[in-house]
């Protein structure tokens, strides 16, 4: 018996042995089983989850809005759409469960659609908008250039005029390109999403090798909001100036006052325009500072420093290597790595050997059939030159678009035109347009916001808070100049309920209009201010402007990043046209 339980005790103790070494492996958990929660209490866990606390701030915003009394003015449904709507906007912010914008626009038409707030055919009408398909087109002009390679050449030639290459530099050198197109083109998607963006995009291809916080993303947000700023300084520099022009001149003619022509427009301006356009990348400078050195690298470079290694020959070889062949072609790579041989190599020179044998410029052997220009990409390509051409007649049929007696082409027109001519020259394939899943994805969730908008405005929501605004203001004492700043600033920041500057326009610029009329301000001068602010407004978001969705669907800035810089920069030139634009105003006599 005695030997039948030391037996039984040496396997117990045995098996107690085994079982530590199965917690140790991961096979048997290390605490005891939970108890079964209820389902109060599982609602709860998940709420305090990362994935929870985002779905909590959406319904709350569609709560708060739906427990909100309705006014009397606005129908039902609207009601529910403005919950809806300002849901989906707070959800592309926070993405609960790691949704983007795109599926959350897609659960708004169910949710709408379903509880018959909405009709299926009101929601998708946007589809066919020839605006939002210029938007679609400008993606995949920007892929002929960048497939082509003549966005490389053109952004290396840029660079070389640059000089130092330094991003600021870089980015005022797509300010000026900006502000000399605005006046010719009347299409920001076309001017800045067709022909400035890929150039953007070229040299962060060249000299980036991550995008998000380094070079395409500072430049990505000084070409946008250059374009909302240049966009506001002439009538032809954006399809709804004439709109504006339109209805202001409707208005005025009633107080017999001057009327908005493209001359005091302009005149009007052209300062507190060219200050902004100065002043705005260097404010996107401090809030977005590029990274100039290859972050990647530094942080190798760091820990081989930290283990004793010296930043030898085989220690600058072994960093090229695991760089991988894309990273090394960037400029910012070969920048940094110079850098880190010239503080941290070894003193025999055999890093700088090394990095002179793998990065040097390299000049091949045999150069008969090739010429090297000063552009380092060889002689032009047969797709480099079709994609040249055609770009070079979208631009004059942009241009001369009923500026030539007898020539009418609408820019979408012009924009299949070339896609079609791209891809007969084999510049595009079918597979090009069909995989470019950035611009799909745009055309949904703008079509999808724009819907949800306009269905807003028919239910009574927008001129429901434009006629609150007004009553305000008519009851208020405010002077004359501080009740239109204020005014503007309301008109500008309602834009985040707009999915187009020009459905804006068409909603609410009369009517804000007319109350600073009333107001006592200038009827001439706040027709002018409202219109250069009906164009700053499209810097606010990434749904602003044809320009914007073009942009940010590359992906280079985050939406919160997006959002941060839109606000501050919108709110610099707003700041700007008002302190400085209207005392201006003032002295041509137009305020």
């Amino acid at each position: 018996m005695a030997a039948s339980y030391g037996t039984v005790e040496r396997s117990g103790r045995h098996h107690e042995r085994k079982d530590i070494e199965l917690q140790e492996n991961g096979h048997y958990p290390l605490e005891k089983p939970r108890k079964p929660l209820t389902l109060t209490q599982s609602v709860i866990e998940w709420f305090k989850s990362r994935d929870g606390w985002p779905w909590l701030v959406v319904l709350s915003v569609a709560g708060i809005i739906l427990c909100t009394p309705r006014p009397s003015t606005v129908k039902f449904e609207g009601w529910v759409l403005l919950a809806i709507f300002l849901a989906t906007i707070v959800g592309a912010v926070v993405r609960p469960g790691g949704l983007g914008l795109g599926p959350l626009c897609i659960m708004a038409v169910a949710i709408a659609c379903s509880t018959r707030c909405l009709s299926i055919q009101a929601a998708l009408k946007d589809l066919g908008t020839k605006h939002l398909w210029l938007v679609v087109m400008a993606f995949f002009i920007s892929r002929a250039l960048t497939k082509s390679r003549l966005a490389f050449r053109i952004a290396r030639a840029l660079t070389n005029a640059a000089g130092s290459g330094s991003p600021l530099v870089l980015a005022y050198c797509f300010v000026v390109a900006e502000f000399l197109l605005s006046p010719l083109i009347p299409s920001v998607t076309a001017r800045t999403g067709s022909i400035i963006f890929p150039l953007v995009i070229g040299i962060g291809i060249e000299r980036d090798p991550d995008g998000s916080r380094c070079i395409s993303s500072f430049l990505t947000l000084s070409a946008f909001q250059a374009s909302a700023i240049s966009s506001s300084m002439f009538v032809t520099a954006m399809a709804g100036n004439p709109i504006v022009q339109e209805f202001a001149n409707q208005e005025l003619r009633k107080l017999s006052s001057p009327l908005v022509t493209p001359l005091n427009w302009a005149l009007g301006a052209i300062v507190p325009g060219i200050i902004g356009l100065l002043l705005t990348p260097l404010l996107i400078y401090v809030l977005h500072r590029p990274q100039l050195r290859d972050k990647w690298l530094v942080e190798k470079a760091d820990k081989e420093a930290s283990e004793g290694r010296r930043l030898d020959g085989k220690a600058v070889e072994e960093l090229y290597r695991q760089a991988g062949s894309e990273r090394v072609k960037t400029a910012l790579f070969k920048d940094t790595l110079r850098d880190l041989v010239q503080s941290r190599g070894d003193v025999e020179g055999r890093a700088r050997d090394k990095m002179n044998d793998l990065i040097g410029d390299k000049v091949p052997k045999k150069r008969t059939n090739v010429k090297w220009g000063r552009s380092g990409l060889g002689r032009w390509t047969y797709k480099e030159k079709f994609t040249m051409t055609t770009v070079v007649l979208m631009l004059f049929a942009w241009i001369a678009d009923g500026k030539i007696p007898g020539f009418h082409m609408d820019p979408t027109t012009t924009a299949f035109a070339g896609v079609s001519v791209l891809i007969l020259g084999r510049v595009l394939t079918w597979n090009d347009v069909i995989s470019d899943t950035s611009a799909w994805s745009t055309l949904i969730w703008l079509a999808i916001l724009s819907g949800l908008a306009n269905a807003l405005k028919a239910a009574g929501v927008i001129g429901f808070f434009s006629d609150k605004i007004s009553s305000l203001f008519l009851a208020s004492n405010m002077g004359s100049d501080t009740g239109f700043a204020v005014l503007t600033g309301i008109y500008v920041y309602a834009h985040y309920f707009f999915a187009s500057c020009s459905a804006q326009m068409i909603s609410m610029y009369n009517a804000f209009l007319s109350v600073a009329c009333t107001l006592g301000s200038n009827p001439l001068g706040s027709a002018l201010l409202l219109g250069y602010a009906s164009n700053l407004m499209g810097g606010l978001t990434h749904y602003a402007s044809g320009a914007a969705p073009v942009l940010f669907g590359k992906g280079y800035v985050d939406l919160f990043e997006w959002w941060r810089i839109g606000f501050v920069a919108t709110s610099l030139n707003l700041l700007i046209f008002l302190f400085v634009g209207l005392p201006w105003m003032r002295f041509l006599g137009l305020f």
